[in-house]
């Protein structure tokens, strides 16, 4: 398994137990659930955060390898 499928894995497993949570505990405000998945995972809460939303490196990958805009 590579790096990046191990990465794949874990992100899904966080917003997998982050739903669950939300789904479980519908009077918690969403940061007291995303500190109980940092927690539960070994991860920020601003990682856990950014897992959730996609962002950064955390959001879906590229379709395609080279996907920079060339300037020259």
């Amino acid at each position: 398994m590579t790096r990046k499928e191990r990465f794949d894995q874990r992100n899904k497993q966080v917003r997998k137990l982050f739903y669950e949570l939300q789904e479980k505990n519908k009077k918690w405000r969403i940061d007291a659930v995303i500190d109980e998945v940092a927690g539960k995972m070994f991860l920020a809460s601003r990682t856990v955060e950014a897992i959730i939303k996609y962002e950064g490196i955390y959001g879906e990958t590229p379709s395609t390898p080279n996907s920079q805009i060339s300037l020259f």
